[in-house]
């Protein structure tokens, strides 16, 4: 039996008729059960992809639907809506002591203003009207003066307020771009992951059925090897014992070469089903890596200069504006 390279293991895993049906049973329990990564997230998709795409076409909708993709998206989209609230608390503080220092600045005027104005009142009840000519005129001029020094101030104030609020805007639309960016970035290596993973998964469950026809063909060949021994050895036309040993090697080599040729054509198929794989896994990954590359293209043609998204706003509106959707995967869908 060594000659035909059958081992005493190969004759014990001989199938019968009565275990047939639970083999199949098993076969698919393995193929089901071994994960690479003992997820089930992953065995459910690769079970919904093999069921669904006998070819091993793994599509990039599958890949974003997995747990850990929309896990980060979730991860991102809370990691945005923070930012974006810390934000609108930096607005409204900046917009808050603006007006403030404006008003601080109106009311200044208005006090320095009133005061020159009771000034003048005074004198005119003190000294009449008609000897207070000249103090109209010196009050007139400061009042004309404190209102140009005011203007002149308010500019500068409204000049200065207008350079830090571009500057805060150009700074939070700046980061907020940053971590889109980042994001996106993210959403790439993931999808390059998962995919790696369930091709992973793929290949270890093909040479799982090669290992499992492999063995079932060296369990049937040492089977008929046995049946044919025994046929020879109970064969009584045969009348003298050089006549069996001759007859039992014909056998042998009879079925060493039809073994071997065997084994030969089931290596063949074998290694041209793992050759087909190993070439949709590649046209896989291609198709992955422009979809990716679509993706970051499209994201930083949308991407805005910091602070455009805001150049018309001021602090009269407000300047936040509405809360824009996660850029990123979902603005793509490529099958």
């Amino acid at each position: 039996m060594r000659a035909l390279g059958i081992e005493t293991s190969d004759i014990a895993d001989v199938p019968n008729e009565s275990s047939k049906s639970d083999k199949k049973g098993k076969v698919n329990q393995v193929k089901t059960n071994v994960t690479p990564q003992s997820s089930s997230e992953l065995n459910a998709t690769q079970n919904n992809i093999t069921e669904t795409r006998r070819d091993n076409q793994v599509n990039i909708e599958d890949l974003k639907q997995m747990k850990t993709f929309t896990k980060l998206m979730k991860k991102q989209q809370k990691e945005l809506n923070t930012l974006k609230k810390r934000h609108t608390k930096e607005h409204n503080a900046v917009q808050k002591s603006h007006c403030s220092q404006v008003d601080k600045l109106v009311a200044q005027h208005d006090k320095e203003k009133l005061a020159l104005e009771k000034l003048l009142e005074k004198a005119i009840k003190k000294r009449g009207e008609n000897n207070c000519s000249e103090l109209k005129k010196e009050t007139a001029i400061k009042v004309e003066t404190l209102t140009t020094d005011h203007k002149e101030k308010v500019k500068d104030m409204v000049a200065q307020h207008t350079k830090e609020w571009s500057e805060m805007i150009n700074g939070h639309s700046t980061e907020e771009q940053e971590m889109k960016d980042g994001h996106v970035t993210q959403q790439c290596e993931i999808l390059k992951k998962l995919l790696a993973s369930v091709q992973d998964q793929q290949t270890l469950q093909l040479k799982l059925i090669h290992e499992r026809q492999s063995k079932e063909m060296k369990g049937n060949q040492a089977k008929t090897s046995m049946e044919n021994s025994k046929a020879i050895s109970q064969d009584k036309s045969i009348k003298n014992k050089a006549e069996r040993e001759r007859r039992v090697r014909e056998l042998n080599s009879s079925n060493t070469k039809k073994f071997l040729e065997e084994r030969k054509r089931l290596a063949m198929k074998q290694a041209k089903e793992l050759e087909q794989l190993q070439k949709n896994q590649r046209e896989q990954l291609e198709k992955l890596e422009k979809f990716n590359e679509q993706l970051l293209k499209s994201h930083h043609a949308n991407s805005q200069t910091p602070g455009q998204r805001h150049a018309e706003d001021g602090e009269a509106g407000g300047g936040h504006g509405p809360q824009t959707s996660h850029s990123g995967v979902n603005a793509l869908s490529v099958h």
